[in-house]
Order: structure tokens, then C-alpha cells, then sequence
């Protein structure tokens, strides 16, 4: 096999095995000391002990997470994925400050906690928050901040970014404080779709996401009516990544190129793998269509559930 070959063969999941929280970690660290070699490692290694702790209800006052699409998975790979952004964009010669690379990390470890519930919350799953979510995570945001003692200016920079999460905020109207935290807000706000939809299990996670809608009260009929939406709701966010959220995403062949030798948006292509496989999942009848989604055994599990 040519090397072309051994590059076409090169997936995205092959690179870092992402079930194992260390070797993610690792991978973290190895970008950030390539675009800060003398990077303070403490706060965000704090955050992320303390995101795995709060979503396996390791953490004081809080269940264990209940949202099966919304986990911890989902997290870290929001983590690994905006590191990757900042690492391809300082290719590129766009370089934050350290400060900035810290918060942009830090928020994307908690951009989605607030779909956690207080140990006192027993109805239900955090899906019912949905809707707003990205408040509730501001709001723990916040108070973690400043238990930490960390200044109000870091606290806006990232209310800001955690706010360019969500699908519902014009970005336009964000009041910034300044170009380079716009920057990092599209970096978390464009790497938080990207790390969903190029998920190698993204098809079957949709089915988990269905059960969270449902409870949300979100208007949509089956998790086949999901799946029939989601080459829309693609085009849609593709549209958003390239517009509001400034087109960052087009750093990550910068990364790929100088971490991996790889000539390719491996998230692309994982991307365009799974809306190509949904039209074949889409070709079934009512009936059938979730045969076609096998990876994982997640559909499988729950299947008594929908």
C-alpha cells in the first residue's frame, strides 16, 4: 500500500482512543505546548477531573449525568475537538493567548453541565432542560469560577464563548470583549457540532437524542422523523460554521497536516460518511431502519424505549 493509500485508509478515530480519558487528555497537552510551550496546566487539568467527576455523580450536590447523547463522551470529544481547532489555527499563523486557550477549553469542558441535575432533582432526566441549557451551564460556570478565584473578565470571556453553543443565540448580537474572544467563542461553538456529527456512532446517537427531545417537548415525531431531518439540519449548521462562527473549521487540515501527516479534514470526512450512510438508512421502510444502525449496540439497548 502507497502512502496515498495509507492516508486515504486514515480515519479519525483511529488517531486518539477517545473512551480513554488519559490518552484524550494527553493528546490536549501535546497541542497546546506546541502552540504554548510553558502552558500552566493546572486549571483546565482541575476542570476535566472535575467534569468526569460531575458527570458520573462523583461531584457534591449533583446526580450522575441522565442524558444519554449529552455525556461525558460528548464532552471530551468537544474538548479534543476545539484543541484541534486552536492547534490548526496557530498552523496558520492565528495564535490566542494563553489565557484565551485556557478559557476556551475550560468552557468546553462545561458547556453542556447544565443538562446535569442537583442531587435534590428526581424527576426525570436533565433532558427536560434542553431548552436553556446553556444557562444552567453559564450559571455552574460562573460559580466554579469564582470558588476558584478566577476575575470577572474571565467569567464574561466565557459566558460568552459557552453562548455561542447555542443554535438559538444570533452570535451577531454576543457582546464580545474583543476579536480574539470572538475567535475562541467560534472555535468552541463550531468544534461542539463538529465533535457530534463526525462521531463514528453520530446515526445511532441521533435515536438517543430523539428520547431527549421527546422529553424536552421538542416537535418531533419518531426517531425517524430525527434522522429524516438531519441532512437539513447539516446543511444548516454547515451554513452557520462558515458564516456566524467564521469558517474556523477550515483549520483543521492545518492540524491534520502538521499532527498527523494527514492531508485531509479527517471531521469531513467522518461527516460526509455518516450522510452518506443515513441515505441508505433512510432507504428502509418504517419497519427496518433501525437495522441499519448497529454500532455500539446502542440502538439495540434501548430499542424498548421508543
Amino acid at each position: 500500500m502507497g502512502v496515498a493509500d495509507a492516508q486515504a485508509d486514515v480515519k479519525l478515530y483511529d488517531l486518539v482512543d477517545i473512551a480513554d480519558p488519559s490518552a484524550l487528555l494527553a493528546e490536549v497537552h501535546l497541542l497546546v505546548e506546541a502552540i504554548h510551550p510553558d502552558f500552566d496546566f493546572g486549571f483546565m487539568d482541575r476542570i476535566y477531573a472535575d467534569a468526569e467527576r460531575l458527570f458520573q455523580g462523583e461531584y457534591p450536590g449533583y446526580r450522575s449525568s441522565t442524558t444519554m447523547y449529552h455525556n461525558l463522551q460528548h464532552t471530551v470529544e468537544v474538548f479534543l475537538c476545539s484543541a484541534r481547532l486552536l492547534h490548526g489555527a496557530a498552523q496558520e499563523g492565528k495564535t490566542v493567548n494563553a489565557r484565551l486557550t485556557e478559557l476556551t477549553l475550560a468552557s468546553s469542558l462545561l458547556h453542556d453541565v447544565g443538562l446535569i441535575q442537583e442531587e435534590t432533582d428526581l424527576e426525570g432526566t436533565g433532558a427536560k432542560y434542553t431548552v436553556g441549557h446553556e444557562q444552567r451551564s453559564i450559571a455552574f460556570m460562573k460559580d466554579y469560577f469564582r470558588k476558584s478565584g478566577r476575575p470577572g473578565f474571565d467569567i464574561h470571556d466565557a459566558t460568552k464563548m459557552i453562548d455561542c453553543t447555542c443554535l438559538g443565540v444570533d452570535t451577531a448580537k454576543i457582546a464580545f470583549g474583543g476579536e480574539a474572544t470572538k475567535f475562541c467563542a467560534q472555535i468552541l461553538g463550531t468544534g461542539d457540532l463538529l465533535a457530534q456529527m463526525a462521531d463514528r456512532e453520530y446515526l445511532e446517537k441521533l435515536v438517543l437524542l430523539y428520547l431527549e427531545f421527546e422529553e424536552a417537548g421538542l416537535p418531533y415525531d419518531s426517531p425517524r422523523d430525527l434522522l429524516e431531518k438531519t441532512h437539513g439540519f447539516y446543511d444548516m449548521m454547515r451554513g452557520r460554521m462558515d458564516g456566524p462562527l467564521g469558517g474556523v473549521r477550515r483549520f483543521l487540515k492545518a492540524h491534520f497536516a502538521a499532527r498527523w501527516d494527514v492531508k485531509e479534514d479527517l471531521y469531513e470526512k467522518s461527516i460526509q460518511a455518516n450522510m452518506n450512510y443515513l441515505y441508505l438508512v433512510l432507504e428502509e421502510e418504517q419497519d427496518n431502519y433501525l437495522n441499519k444502525l448497529k454500532r455500539g449496540g446502542i440502538v439495540q439497548r434501548i430499542e424498548p424505549l421508543l
